[in-house]
């Protein structure tokens, strides 16, 4: 019988401090931690699952340290301070779970269900558990050659079944041997659930810190920062477990959970039932069985799941049946067109109670935590950090993999002070960089109306849109990356929207070179009859400057380059 226990085998892919790749088995991860830069793997959507099931082991270290509100501070910043984590705690916790690791255990198998097999058909080729498998129906962006694999290592078969309990698809699944869900030989998702993995249906957002360790306790959010109250503390909270620390193995059946039992349950909720298949003889994982496992709804789990921004939904109430105002909190997904700057609002807008809005526990989590260490010291908790994003978009009924999401942003930790001025100027510079951006739209629309060309197509318009913000996503990333606390907040974001002003000026004039000669006459819009006010390319561009101005402001410093425009290194000033 092979073994193969992720406690004491290498199989988390990492980059230690001096950029060198190396695989790391889960007590390693702890021991070695202030030494490691940050957890890779075979795609970037394997990160956050995998840092997920080591913060369930930190939550299942510390369970016995479980107090009111006051003493998980003192707990979170005791270990901070540390700079390194209690092996001896961490030792004993895995020590008390060791074979529940062990990825091809007879009984219990890491996140998985033994002996589950289909009731009709053979098990399934790896490739319904490893996304960037090249095929027809579900393809990303792979490294693979050919159409297919036929085994992998069990470091990485460990791997993606983290991924797939994160993120598998809906739709149609095979039944298993146990399942009483079946409809006509299928299995569905029950409706008004979550059918993908929980990673899946959330806009997933981690905090990055210097290392691991660093990364690791910044997400360790110790009570629910949105209420504050003891009745919240997360730490330690009555049937809230992983499932290795579990003593019954996983029903082959599917479990319609609802709501999450805590914290550590949603850090890794079985999802599927899965079965790796082996090859003992060659020791590489050659095929899998996978079908629906725990089941939980995506809304008002907000107490539990602290790794997405949640907003108060209207309309899933009218189809909850809820006509007392009682709106559920559903989790705000990503948009993968979007980089991640473009949706901060949702992410550092703090809000008390029951508003529309509620940014992610793992930020409001580390105000509380400079709160409590005192904002005003000299020396601050906190510096800068990394916002990392990743997530999985789908298409078709949630049954394909359309899209990956994986972006980060280097930001200062006074942007999650919910009092700090800074966080409104930063958020205006962005909202009025969208209203900004539409008008560069209208502008090239009114661009082709003056040639006599088509003037209604939104695929133009939002061609237009994306090209903008790609040529200003190099200055966005610079500009918030140095939006400090010692800079003069309204004058700062005044001289980044002079930037923008610039920026869409000459994306304008670089239209307005590249457009036809018949451009330069004047053409009535046909879409009014031919009673349309005449539109030439000069009043195109007046227009824009005119709405441009409106937006942004006149441009109030020198048109040669603003303070906030020298590199990094130069004499940068207020």
């Amino acid at each position: 019988m092979c073994h193969f226990n992720l406690i004491r085998e290498p199989w988390i892919p990492c980059v230690a401090a001096d950029g060198e790749p190396i695989e790391l088995s889960l007590r390693e991860l702890f021991a070695q931690a202030t030494a490691i830069r940050g957890v890779t793997g075979d795609i970037p959507q394997q990160v956050m699952p995998m840092l997920r099931i080591a913060l369930a082991v930190l939550y299942g270290a510390y369970a016995d340290r479980r107090g009111d509100c006051d003493e998980m501070c003192e707990l979170w910043m005791e270990v901070w301070e540390s700079d390194g984590f209690d092996m001896a705690r961490i030792d004993a916790y895995l020590s008390r779970y060791e074979d529940r690791f062990d990825l091809l255990d007879e009984r219990r198998p890491f996140f998985q269900t033994p002996d589950l097999q289909y009731t009709a058909k053979d098990v399934d080729p790896l490739e319904a558990i490893i996304a960037d498998v090249p095929k027809a129906d579900r393809t990303l962006f792979s490294m693979r050659s050919g159409s297919g694999v036929a085994s992998v290592s069990f470091a990485e078969a460990a791997r993606w079944l983290a991924f797939v309990q994160a993120y598998d698809t809906a739709g149609i699944k095979s039944p298993v041997v146990g399942n009483t869900h079946v409809t006509n030989s299928k299995v569905y998702a029950p409706k008004g659930a979550v059918g993908t993995g929980w990673l899946g249906a959330i806009g997933g957002i981690f905090v990055e810190g210097d290392n691991l360790f660093q990364t690791l306790v910044l997400n360790w959010v110790l009570y629910d920062p949105s209420t504050g109250d003891d009745a919240d503390v997360l730490l330690g909270r009555d049937g809230d477990e992983a499932p290795w620390q579990k003593d019954d193995a996983p029903t082959t059946d599917m479990v319609l959970q609802g709501s999450f039992h805590g914290v550590v349950d949603a850090l890794t909720l079985q999802a599927r039932r899965v079965r790796l298949v082996v090859d003992e003889e060659h020791g590489r994982v050659t095929g899998c069985v996978v079908c629906y496992g725990d089941i939980v709804r995506a809304y008002d789990n907000n107490r539990s799941e602290q790794m997405t921004a949640w907003y108060l939904s209207a309309n899933q109430a009218k189809k909850l049946g809820r006509n007392n105002g009682n709106e559920p909190m559903m989790p705000r997904t990503h948009i993968a067109s979007r980089n991640l700057w473009r949706g901060l609002a949702p992410v550092l807008q703090a809000s008390g109670g029951r508003h529309r809005e509620l940014r992610p526990g793992v930020i409001g989590w580390l105000e509380e935590m400079q709160r409590y260490a005192g904002w005003r010291s000299d020396e601050h908790l906190l510096g800068q950090v990394t916002l990392h994003a990743q997530g999985m978009t789908y298409g078709t009924q949630s049954s394909i993999f359309d899209a990956s999401v994986d972006d980060s942003l280097r930001i200062d930790s006074v942007m999650f002070r919910h009092d700090y001025d800074g966080v409104k100027v930063l958020l205006e510079v962005i909202d009025k960089t969208e209203e900004s951006v539409r008008t560069l739209a209208d502008f090239v629309r009114n661009l082709h109306i003056a040639s006599g060309q088509c003037t209604n197509s939104q695929a133009a318009r939002d061609d237009v849109v994306e090209m903008a913000y790609a040529q200003m996503d190099a200055m966005f990333r610079d500009r918030i990356a140095r939006f400090t606390e010692d800079r003069d907040a309204e004058l700062y974001g005044k001289r980044w929207q002079d930037d923008v002003h610039r920026s869409l000026l000459a994306m304008a004039q670089r239209y307005l070179d590249q457009s036809p000669a018949q451009a330069f006459g004047v053409h009535i819009p046909d879409n009014r009859g031919g009673k349309g006010s005449p539109m030439t390319s000069g009043r195109a561009l007046l227009e824009l400057r005119g709405a441009l101005n409106g937006i942004l402001g006149a441009i109030a410093v020198s048109e040669t380059v603003s303070d906030d425009n020298k590199l990094e290194g130069d004499d940068n000033g207020q």
